[in-house]
């Protein structure tokens, strides 16, 4: 395969004839997701001012970029390119360029299941070529020839400037409802209603209260991959605990149901044969498999429905993710030059694997 690696880097001169082209598009969306991952990150970005020179200098640079991948895919005319999660700067610009010229995009990721990687044509997360149809998973493989084996989950290492905690005692029955990485692209892209983990944990609390079942309890977990602490949430409700030192398995295996935004711990929920519940957008929203909320209504509805014994569909979960494994999934992992992996990459590049017959049925 003839391939180029590029390196964001300094101007294209000859971007200058496509300017015109690049002060015409429109970068609201883009600009709205990256200060919504800023306000995440630092209160500072609240500030009207501060946002309003960011956002105008951030305009000027990007229609700047957005000139540059013109002028460098017009030139290099590739089949297709491409990038790493596409959701966030610099490379949603580059994508955006690709598009307007018709230049066919893949999207790597880390896969959904341990070990395995992500080369999407449509994109990753919520935006994957998975369908939402529990009928096409149903119909896959019908004489059952593939067969799924759970893997073993791998524990995500805590970020350095993490403090250390001790495992903590859970209550007998609780939900368990991780927390997110507050500026990650899940949601700052995929998550309409929740905006922050303290209305995740608001409006957690919320419903489980409107329960009415004194025996029933909230276990919270930060995530790992996050440096700073919600101290001021550990003991505002008696529902409610952290446990920032358990074993994220170990905390899914005892709970009742797990509750997320839409963070891969769902689907290593699902792994674990427990009941599922979405706030977000999750590329596994899939009727019968999870149950999804969209607003606090339907949030207290669900839980109602989970308490009172819903259960998935065991045939729809085997089957998605026999699909997920057999089909969408790129074996291995990118930081590994495994050969697998490199194979399975040039078959998804050439549309000489399975994914080719069935990628357009994400809708289906």
């Amino acid at each position: 395969m003839d391939c180029q690696l590029h390196i964001m880097g300094a101007p294209k001169l000859s971007a200058v004839k496509y300017l015109k082209d690049a002060f015409q598009v429109n970068f609201t969306d883009v600009i709205n997701s990256q200060l919504k991952r800023k306000r995440a990150r630092n209160a500072t970005w609240n500030n009207s001012i501060i946002t309003a020179v960011y956002s105008a200098g951030l305009v000027l640079f990007e229609r700047l970029r957005y000139a540059k991948y013109l002028a460098l895919l017009t030139e290099t005319n590739p089949d297709c390119i491409v990038i790493w999660n596409g959701n966030k700067l610099p490379n949603t610009t580059v994508a955006m360029a690709a598009k307007a010229l018709g230049v066919k995009q893949f999207y790597y990721e880390n896969g959904l299941l341990p070990g395995t990687s992500s080369l999407d044509p449509s994109g990753i997360n919520y935006n994957a070529s998975l369908s939402r149809n529990p009928s096409f998973y149903l119909n896959f493989d019908p004489q059952n020839k593939l067969n799924f084996c759970a893997p073993d989950l791998i524990p995500r290492a805590d970020h350095k400037k993490r403090c250390e905690f001790e495992c903590a005692d859970v209550p007998e029955r609780y939900i368990f409802a991780p927390f997110q990485v507050p500026h990650d692209t899940q949601l700052a892209s995929f998550s309409p209603w929740i905006n922050s983990m303290d209305m995740f944990y608001d409006e957690v609390i919320k419903a489980v209260k409107s329960l009415n079942d004194p025996s029933l309890k909230v276990v919270f977990k930060e995530h790992p991959s996050w440096h700073k602490h919600y101290a001021h949430l550990y003991e505002k409700d008696p529902i409610a605990i952290f446990a920032n030192g358990n074993q994220t398995s170990d905390l899914i295996k005892c709970a009742e149901a797990v509750l997320t935004i839409n963070s891969t711990v769902g689907l290593e929920a699902l792994l674990l044969n427990k009941r599922v519940l979405t706030l977000g957008q999750a590329c596994y929203n899939i009727e019968g498999l999870v149950k999804h909320a969209s607003t606090a209504e339907q949030l207290a509805e669900n839980m109602n429905e989970v308490v009172q014994g819903w259960q998935p569909n065991t045939l729809l979960k085997d089957k998605f993710f026999s699909f997920i494994e057999h089909v969408y999934c790129i074996p291995g992992v990118w930081k590994h030059t495994e050969d697998k992996h490199i194979k399975a990459i040039e078959a998804r590049f050439t549309g000489n694997d399975e994914f080719a017959k069935y990628h357009g049925d994400k809708e289906s």
